[in-house]
């Protein structure tokens, strides 16, 4: 049957690829029964058309470091690779905007805008190799959120070939040019099951003249309050704002080659902006945490800066390398909760395993956890347990709690996503409209 299906779909699929590369467009360990690498617009309408009346399930492919993100397919026939979407066709540093194909990984766009001094301000993990229409799908930014905010600011148009292959745009390099709704944040974090991206205009933003970054170390949680609220109430104005709790400083002060005598807690803030503005921020800080904090680390060195916060951007290989974490939670909180919640997570998982790493962009309450958990029935249950108590106590302020990767039995007993409220079901309206036959990552988000 399988030889069957791919015999057949070989003399119809334009720019299919051989089997021998399928392995490469795995999600979950799913293989696709067939995989495309289309060169060309008209391409990959007409892929798009095929598996519409096929009734394929069809899951866009960029370089896949997101693809561990949401519930496994329901369906995987097709893998539509991205990757000869990867040209910046328009760009005109003066407008500060620029045009860029969903292909095209992010690295190469900030060098690209580099020779102007000017970047797309965020800064995900994976930037290297992670494409901008993976980034959008998941609505991917990174530590700088708490200054700059998320992708979807910076989203003027995007250009979309819907489950029928037929391509539309919304938005353009215009910065006022919504007139109705705004279908670029409707798209945002949709995980490619509305509509296949192909392309967008973004709204860029000079680089800083100059970045600093602080360690603070603390010896508990109380401290790390008192000093965000001091924080919150001043003029002061971090670009990124992180928490480690002492696993997560483990790793880090081994990578920068620092002293190892550290404490249970860190916060690690940067500053981004002109010389004399970041020097007097980092005094201000210096002086007003110095009752809280147990020691200060300034971190003015550049190549020392760069490997902070490229440790900081939820980089999974340092884990991974050093940790062999095989769980990762994010945790969406109120900012002023992150104390109790982070004290809450230690206590909770001190049963489970001894070396949890918690990561957070304190200034915007997005906790990721992560751990490596054994494959028994026991350890998964009482995890699944775990996330059930604190999806309800999280209720009430509409949080969440969301699996973005883990073993195959956690996802089967407990759900990835968490969902209870009644916008689910005007999500599910919507992903009906406008994927009716359900071939666009069926099951992956909205189910």
């Amino acid at each position: 049957m399988q030889d069957s299906f791919q015999s057949k779909t070989k003399l119809s699929i334009p720019s299919s690829l051989p089997n021998s590369q399928l392995s490469k467009f795995k999600v979950h360990g799913l293989q696709p029964r067939i995989a495309a690498s289309p060169k060309t617009s008209e391409e990959m309408s007409e892929i798009i058309r095929i598996a519409q009346k096929s009734n394929w399930g069809v899951a866009p492919f960029g370089s896949g470091t997101k693809q561990e993100i949401g519930n496994s397919p329901k369906r995987f026939d097709l893998a539509l690779s991205t990757r000869f979407f990867n040209q910046i066709p328009e760009y005109e540093p003066q407008d500060l905007v620029v045009r860029v194909e969903s292909g095209c990984c992010l690295r190469k766009l900030q060098n690209h805008l580099m020779t102007d001094r000017l970047w797309l301000p965020i800064d995900p993990p994976y930037s290297e190799k992670s494409t901008l229409g993976g980034i959008v799908a998941t609505n991917s930014s990174g530590p700088c959120r708490f200054g700059n905010g998320t992708i979807r600011d910076y989203l003027l148009g995007i250009g979309i070939f819907q489950s029928d292959g037929s391509w539309t745009q919304f938005g353009s390099r215009v910065v006022k040019n919504v007139t109705g709704y705004d279908m670029c944040k409707l798209y945002t974090g949709s995980l490619g099951t509305l509509g296949i991206f192909s392309d967008f205009y973004f709204k860029l933003k000079p680089l800083p003249a100059c970045e600093k970054s602080v360690v603070m170390l603390f010896k508990n949680l109380q401290n790390i309050y008192d000093a965000m609220a001091l924080l919150a109430k001043s003029s002061l104005q971090p670009s990124a704002l992180e928490f480690l709790n002492s696993e997560g400083l483990r790793i880090v002060f081994q990578k920068m080659d620092l002293s190892q005598k550290y404490n249970r807690y860190a916060l690690i803030v940067r500053f981004s902006d002109l010389d004399k503005a970041v020097n007097w921020q980092v005094r201000e800080l210096q002086q007003k945490w110095l009752p809280y904090v147990d020691e200060g680390i300034e971190v003015s060195n550049y190549k020392q800066h760069r490997l902070l916060w490229e440790m900081l951007r939820e980089n999974k290989p340092y884990l991974s390398k050093y940790l062999n974490k095989n769980v990762k939670l994010k945790i969406n909180i109120l900012p002023s909760q992150l104390v109790h919640w982070i004290d809450l997570l230690e206590e909770n998982l001190a049963g489970i395993n001894s070396s949890v790493v918690l990561k957070a962009h304190a200034g915007n309450g997005i906790i990721q956890m992560y751990c490596h958990l054994e494959n028994s029935v026991p350890t998964i249950q009482t995890l699944a347990n775990l996330i059930n108590e604190w999806r309800a106590k999280l209720r009430s302020s509409r949080g969440s709690v969301i699996i973005e990767s883990g073993p195959k039995n956690l996802k089967k007993i407990v759900d990835t996503w968490g969902y209870c409220y009644k916008d689910l079901k005007i999500m599910s309206q919507i992903k009906n409209q406008l994927d009716p036959q359900e071939i666009l990552n069926p099951g992956r988000f909205v189910v």
